[in-house]
């Protein structure tokens, strides 16, 4: 059977599955408890994980029924996936079952090759709850990811819209958020199981390439983009909370910059959304707590020993202050806030410029990408004459074409234009590090004074300072000289 699944993906601390189990929103309900035994198939190759697909067969009671789902939009942990269900006898799945997009994609013929790759044992609670007419069904998913002897824990909320509007899964995602705290899911099942079999372990996670289709409208370009940062973020906003890394710290933070530069890029599609301002404010904030962790990191591995010691211990209240506010009721609303918002917000229901929101993105990247462009060619000029502050706006006009490029990529995707974004990219990276070197020399005294510790950092018209400057004039006049990629 053909179906579109919408869902919306919750994560939860596992020792607050009894408090879940018991909130208001399940008031006279017990709630069918059933466990749940998935086996995955893939292709040696993994041909089915590379063309988008999982295939899994699953065993309920003495039930068997075999699920093949292709990978859809993701909105920050609202899931929108075709799915194909069949039942089948025993744990072997059905090769002559598999849907059209599969065999297209990948083969009838390849697809049969297909294997036991990994399991999933779930406990799982489903409770059904009907308001006003719309259904939902919620299911409390306790259990771990299987691959040979290793294995990896799970636990989620998943709210899946039966009928009715999507805006009813965020308001009962709210509700329970109010109970226990709850973090939007970025992983399905099977992306826990495909990085388990490929013995991944936790790292700060970069950007995505964001996968933008050549004929893609500006609504859909931008909401693919912000799902990417946040996705980022969010991978790495878990991993922070368990190592406190400053890896784990940077890229959470990057992804939050990606974000805000996102909605800057895309504000004459946004203009005029009265949740645009709240949300802007509340990531600025987020992002300012992060900085002031940031800052001590990039200071700590140029300190003497003495110093740094006395540094570390700033950091690690920054850090605890930093991890405070991620855990706060507000920052996990904020992202429940900001992903109903990119699904459902007045931006695409109620547009102020429908034109140019529904129009293709090619156009409107082009144009974006020469004036960000710009903008860096008349800040960046006379680096050397600069002040640091002038020098400093050089760096943010560098960075943010440089998320515009990264963003854009995917649409020009021809030879020619490949290889002039791999130069142009390369060329940006060079100035952004000199700029951004620079700038850690003019903020070091002022971050190491608001710690409270005395040292003589390195007078402004240094050695390395000249050096640094001469790296990135070279840098700024060899990016003006390569070939634009969206020309």
């Amino acid at each position: 059977m053909d179906n579109r699944e919408v869902e919306l993906k919750l994560e939860f601390d596992p020792a607050d599955r009894a408090l879940l189990a018991d909130a208001p929103l399940f008031a006279g309900q017990k709630g069918q408890a059933a466990h749940l035994v998935a086996t995955y198939f893939d292709t040696p190759a993994l041909d089915l994980h590379r063309a988008g697909f999982s295939l899994r067969v699953r065993r309920k009671g003495r039930a068997h029924v075999q699920t093949i789902k292709a990978d859809g939009g993701r909105a920050a942990g609202l899931f929108a996936r075709s799915e194909w269900e069949k039942p089948v006898d025993g744990n072997v799945p059905l090769f002559d079952a598999i849907p059209d997009p599969l065999d297209r994609a990948v083969g009838a013929a390849t697809v049969a090759t297909a294997d036991k790759i990994f399991v999933t044992d779930i406990e799982r609670t489903v409770h059904r709850l009907d308001r006003d007419g719309q259904g939902v069904e919620c299911a409390i998913d306790i259990g771990r990811v299987r691959v040979g002897r290793r294995a990896t824990p799970l636990a989620e909320v998943e709210l899946e819209l039966l009928s009715g509007e999507p805006a009813l899964l965020f308001s009962m995602a709210r509700q329970l958020n109010d109970l226990v705290p709850l973090r939007l899911g970025m992983r399905s099942k099977s992306d826990r199981g495909y990085a388990l079999l490929a013995k991944e372990r936790r790292k700060p996670a970069k950007a995505e390439p964001i996968a933008i289709a050549p004929d893609a409208t500006v609504e859909q370009a931008f909401r693919a983009i912000a799902q990417g940062c946040i996705r980022q973020f969010r991978l790495n906003e878990d991993l922070l909370f368990t190592t406190g890394a400053p890896g784990a710290l940077h890229q959470a933070r990057v992804g939050l910059r990606r974000l805000r530069s996102a909605l800057s890029i895309f504000a004459p599609v946004l203009a005029g959304d009265p949740a645009l301002a709240p949300l802007k404010d509340g990531l600025r904030a987020l992002a300012t707590t992060l900085g002031r962790v940031r800052n001590i990191d990039v200071l700590l591995p140029n300190l003497p020993d003495d110093a740094a010691a006395r540094l570390a211990l700033v950091r690690a209240e920054a850090l605890a202050d930093a991890e405070l506010r991620l855990q706060a009721r507000e920052t996990r609303i904020l992202m429940l806030d900001l992903a109903e918002w990119l699904a459902l917000g007045d931006w695409c229901s109620r547009p102020a410029d429908a034109a140019l929101l529904h129009a293709p993105v090619r156009p409107f990247a082009a144009e974006i990408l020469s004036d960000r462009r710009k903008r860096l060619k008349r800040k960046g000029k006379n680096l050397a004459r600069r002040s640091d502050e002038r020098r400093h706006q050089a760096r943010i006009a560098a960075k943010k074409l440089r998320y515009a490029s990264e963003f854009f990529a995917p649409l020009f995707s021809k030879n020619k234009q490949q290889r002039r974004h791999a130069a142009f990219s390369a060329m940006l990276e060079k100035l952004q590090d000199d700029l951004g070197a620079l700038n850690d020399l003019a903020t070091a005294p002022a971050t190491l004074a608001a710690a409270g510790i005395d040292f003589d950092w390195p007078a402004p018209d240094d050695k390395a300072q000249r050096r640094l400057l001469r790296r990135a004039e070279k840098a700024y006049a060899a990016l003006l000289d390569t070939r634009r990629f969206w020309g």
